[in-house]
């Protein structure tokens, strides 16, 4: 019941606030009901265009959003669990596993091409 007296209440503002709005529309209804009848259904089939537009975006920004975080957690594996730990088969930060491969080829320079030098920094004074 309160839903339609806002509703009456909020009728009743606009009507003060416009006065001569509502008397034109009136007056167009009396003298002109098709045209009237066809401002009525312009304007409630751009209002009903915006308010799909809207829903469309809004259904558009959900599937993007949706494709974003499969392809992250493609791409990232599971992510974590509600608890704040990781997912089964992923390794805490910092932890780390060298793997060497069969194939690695040896040094290309032999380790007795070259001399080591000894090296002091000197300061230069200016």
């Amino acid at each position: 019941m309160r839903f339609f007296a806002a509703i009456i209440e909020a009728l009743a503002a606009f009507v003060q606030r416009n006065p001569l709005t509502v008397l034109f529309f009136f007056v167009l209804a009396l003298v002109a009901p098709s045209l009237f009848k066809g401002i009525a259904a312009f304007i409630l089939y751009a209002f009903m265009g915006i308010v799909l537009l809207f829903v469309l975006l809004g259904l558009l920004f959900r599937w993007r959003i949706y494709r974003l975080q499969r392809d992250m957690e493609k791409q990232f594996g599971r992510g974590f669990r509600p608890d704040g730990e990781p997912a089964a088969g992923r390794r805490r930060e910092g932890d780390v596993k060298v793997h060497r491969t069969a194939g690695t080829p040896e040094k290309r320079v032999s380790s007795d091409v070259g001399d080591y030098v000894d090296f002091e920094e000197t300061g230069e004074k200016e």
